[in-house]
């Protein structure tokens, strides 16, 4: 097992005895830019977990619309995440065939058919959009938009495009027909605008963190009055406590309270108190955007769930979203254990969107009990990703990525059946055409195809699937809701959606619980005492990001757990599960953690470095960076946080916290306690009781009181604190390990001449010199394209020369260009220094280049298969299995022109060796069919 928070903990407290400092309380020298500098030089060699996979930086990003058929119901069109392509399908009745694979961007979360011939390929990393031609199987051009795009539709008169920025909080609309114009931003008031629909005259798009209507009143509210008068922890059953507070416990800390807006618009607590006089500011609560095609006027749905995951137009122009809704108002983990989430899907008619109807997608349960019988755990839909209706609009389909399952429902959400399907299905079609259903298994790697009228999975057609062991073996103890919970519909990822964050805070205290012994580091100035043992009575904490927690021990805000293994028991008792995981399962899951990169800031200039102008804030992050010494001591460069605790006394607060990473600041905006029109009800701090970061400085510990003389109360250092607050917004120097430099992802695509457009060229250039002036160890280059009519991979070795995917080949940018014939097009892509083989030359790391292996109709997309030993056909569609739909599939390559390309046609079916497919391997392969069945 790979280096443990409790390694670091050890390694800490041997650095601080030799600094004379106590395990128990450190001096004044601990928060110090020296002090701070000793502690990371002992901390060196141990604040890694080393559970990556050196060939695979990943992201862990998540599908949005990962499957489309094209209009004629031709092909069906899919996006492969991990191996960064567009795999393209022939659709025939219970198969599918290959018919291209086409190099992307990183991380394709979703994809549209536009037409027939033309389809868009949303790359969520790459920030940019790929246009292919699905008849010459290539990538068109490239669409750089803003950060973190998520989906795309096409509506209105003319036809334009409407691409979700999920970072951004915007919808940008294109002309197709003149991409060269800049887009129509649409604003839209809500936190992560993910998933799109359209009936062609609106667009509708799912704000993924919209919360549900929850915010935080801070412990100095609570105790300064209220419906309980001061009463600081309030009860929640009555006068009285649930569970009531063990008899040799001591007396709780005071703590922030968790409200919820009602439909009176109240602010009320679990206990029917009334908050609303302490509530001045409001939250808009908006779930789904609704988008006139023609006016771009912006109206809103409110009052569905808090993670709203996908949406979808019903034939009948009722749209449905389907998500989850969290009860964190509800207060103290044993009375959430078990059935603290919902899954819901909520129908909105846009002519009437204040009145939603809204259904548990899991009716068989009544969170009357934390677990039921394994059976019917069986039953429960869990973290829903896709949904689909039917030509008439009377079956819908929901997968379940958590539960591994399929719910079909009618027009109102009732359920009519339920069908198994691989690990991890996310996006869903319908081929009514074919009485058919395609499912996207994101966790196997692999389509499932139903049967539309016997509601079961007739097939399972692989994809190839680069990811390694360690993701693959960690992720379901972060997803699976029937293995990791007792009713079946939650997990961590109900909490931690795709190893991240929900954006609210709950109270997961426990007032029948211990005292936990306090061991960790404290950082304390003499005069404020020591850090106190743990109270179970903790009080609310926002979620926190799993990303980077491999390398940040002591873990959660109190700093109460040294490593990932010390939260096993949530599985129990908060989830309800049987059990906890086993040993070798929690090793796992943390190894699968520590595999998952930060995606890159949008704050932050290509190259990493630092901006020189202002923020939207006001505040510039270089000059930022020059007065963070002044935060050095506490929040160590390059982390953020510094291992220790912070004592209680120090910064006023009831109980000691950690101190706290600054890794995802600028994912946490959207609070801001003077306005009524907030996208959050939580911000910053352990509760979430600082709207900004700004405000939070005001703090006098982090005045000249504080030591910090840099944020006086003039002009001159409120302007320091927002340019401290531009920097936090992103990332303080230097960038940590779980960070990704800007540049990853970054796509140009240049038209091969002659002539070549300057601009173009310009821009290839451009990339190429910020990989060659940074020396740049961890980012690379690699181009893909068509070139003289088969698929082409290219790696840039730096000098200006360029490796090709045959191994003898080499070449300069000059001679890759010519290379490519006039009119052809190349797309040149930045991507992590361990992914550049097997994206730009070795596909599936067998040592041998791609071309080299289609040359001699070796499967570059098959370890066993290499130009020694290329492997024989019979496996025409690529189940790995010799069948009935192998016989069609051949066929089907033998039909004509304008279907699958040559090298899937000429090698997949080349059974005779002769790197060649024609009716002498029909003979050969009816030998080996005939000797299968």
């Amino acid at each position: 097992m790979a280096v443990s928070g409790r390694a670091v903990l050890e390694s800490l407290a041997d650095c601080a005895r030799e600094e004379n400092m106590s395990r128990h309380s450190v001096g004044r020298g601990l928060c110090s830019p020296v002090a701070a500098l000793v502690l990371l030089v002992c901390l060196g060699a141990v604040t890694a977990r080393a559970g990556g996979a050196s060939s695979f930086v990943h992201w862990e990003t998540p599908h949005v619309r990962p499957l489309a058929l094209t209009p004629d119901g031709r092909l069906l069109l899919a996006t492969n995440v991990a191996d960064n392509r567009l795999e393209i399908y022939h659709v025939s009745h219970r198969t599918l065939i290959l018919a291209a694979s086409i190099v992307t961007g990183l991380d394709p979360v979703s994809v549209r058919a536009r037409s027939a011939t033309e389809a868009w390929v949303i790359n969520h990393v790459s920030d940019s959009v790929s246009i292919v031609d699905l008849e010459q199987r290539r990538v068109l051009r490239t669409l750089n938009v803003g950060d973190e795009p998520t989906d795309v539709v096409f509506a209105g008169t003319p036809e334009r495009a409407f691409i979700a920025m999920s970072q951004l909080n915007e919808v940008w609309v294109h002309d197709p027909a003149d991409l060269s114009a800049p887009p129509t931003v649409v604003p839209i008031a809500g936190e992560d605008p993910r998933a799109l629909a359209t009936d062609g005259q609106r667009v509708y798009a799912a704000v993924f963190e919209s919360g549900n209507r929850t915010t935080i009143l801070s412990e100095f509210e609570v105790s300064g009055g209220g419906p309980y008068g001061g009463v600081n922890p309030p009860p929640n059953d009555g006068a009285s406590f649930s569970p009531p507070i063990a008899i040799d416990l001591p007396t709780p800390p005071p703590v922030g309270m968790i409200v919820r807006k009602d439909g009176l618009g109240r602010w009320l607590d679990d206990n029917n108190g009334d908050w609303s006089g302490l509530v001045t500011w409001d939250l808009h609560d908006h779930d789904l955007a609704i988008i006139d095609a023609g006016t771009l006027a912006v109206s809103y749905a409110r009052g569905l769930m808090n993670l709203n995951m996908a949406v979808a137009v019903r034939p009948d122009g009722q749209v449905t979203v389907v998500g989850t809704d969290g009860i964190n108002e509800v207060r103290f983990e044993p009375n959430l254990r078990g059935g603290f989430v919902r899954v819901l899907m909520a129908t909105v008619d846009p002519e009437s969107p204040d009145a939603p109807a809204i259904v548990d997608l899991n009716p068989h349960l009544d969170y009357s009990t934390h677990t039921v019988p394994l059976e019917t755990r069986r039953q429960s839909v869990g973290d829903p990703r896709g949904v689909a209706w039917n030509a008439v609009g009377d079956v819908g389909y929901v997968t379940g990525m958590g539960s591994s399952n399929v719910m079909v429902i009618d027009s109102a959400g009732q359920r009519l059946g339920r069908i198994d399907v691989g690990a991890g299905p996310t996006g869903v079609v319908v081929d009514d055409a074919r009485a058919q259903v395609y499912v996207l298994n994101k966790f196997d790697g692999s389509i499932s195809i139903i049967d539309a009228n016997a509601r079961t999975e007739v097939a399972q057609v692989p994809f190839f699937d680069p990811t390694p062991t360690v993701v693959k073996a960690g992720r379901p103890h972060l997803y699976d809701t029937h293995a990791t919970s007792g009713l079946g519909q939650a997990s961590c990822a109900s909490c931690h959606p795709d190893a991240r964050m929900d954006q609210i805070a709950w109270d997961l205290g426990n007032p029948s619980g211990a005292i936990q012994d306090f061991n960790q580091i404290c950082l304390t100035f003499p005069v404020f005492g020591s850090c106190e043992d743990w109270h179970p009575m903790k009080g609310p904490l926002v979620t926190q990001t799993l990303i980077g927690s491999d390398s940040s021990s002591p873990l959660h805000w109190r700093g109460d757990r040294g490593e990932l293994a010390d939260f096993n028991p949530t599985f129990v008792d908060l989830h309800g599960a049987d059990s906890e995981l086993t040993d070798a399962e929690m090793d796992a899951f943390a190894d699968f953690i520590a595999t998952i990169k930060f995606p890159p800031n949008p704050n932050r200039n290509l190259d990493g470095s630092l901006k020189t102008t202002p923020l939207s804030n006001g505040g510039t992050p270089r000059i930022g960076g020059e007065h963070f010494d002044a935060c050095a001591g506490c929040h160590f460069p390059g982390q953020g946080f510094n291992f220790g605790i912070a004592a209680s006394a120090f910064r006023g607060d009831s109980q000691s916290f950690n101190v706290s990473h600054l890794r995802n600041m600028y994912e946490k905006t959207g609070f801001d306690m003077t306005r009524t029109d907030n996208n959050r009800g939580f911000g910053f701090l352990h509760d979430g009781h600082a709207d900004t970061m700004f405000r939070l400085m005001l703090h006098p510990v982090f005045g000249p009181d504080g030591g910090s003389p840099t944020f006086t109360d003039d002009p001159a250092g409120l302007q320091a604190r927002r340019d401290v607050e531009a920097l936090m917004l992103s990332d303080v120097e230097p960038l940590n390990e779980a960070s990704t430099i800007p540049v990853i992802g970054r796509q140009e695509t240049l038209v091969t001449g002659p002539p070549i457009d300057p601009q173009e060229r310009a821009a290839v250039r451009s990339l190429i010199d910020i990989i060659d002036a940074q020396q740049l160890d961890n980012a690379e280059i690699v181009v893909a394209g068509v070139v003289e009519g088969v698929s082409r991979g290219y790696r840039y070795q730096g000098t200006g020369m360029f490796q090709s995917d045959r191994a003898t080949e080499v070449l300069t940018l000059e001679q890759l260009v010519a290379v490519g014939g006039p009119g052809n097009r190349l797309t040149f892509t930045a991507v992590p220094t361990p992914n550049a083989d097997r994206v730009g030359l070795d596909r599936d790391q067998d040592g041998a280049f791609d071309r080299d292996e289609l040359d001699v109709c070796s499967d570059p997309a098959d370890a066993s298969s290499t130009p020694a030993n290329p492997g024989g056909g019979g496996d025409a569609d690529g189940d790995a299995d010799v069948d009935i739909s192998d016989f069609g599939a051949f066929a089907f390559c033998q039909a004509g022109p304008g279907l699958p390309n040559a090298e899937i046609c000429g090698c997949r079916f080349d059974d005779d060796d002769d790197t060649d497919g024609d009716l002498q391997d029909f003979a050969a392969f009816q030998t080996r069919f005939s000797g299968a069945k």
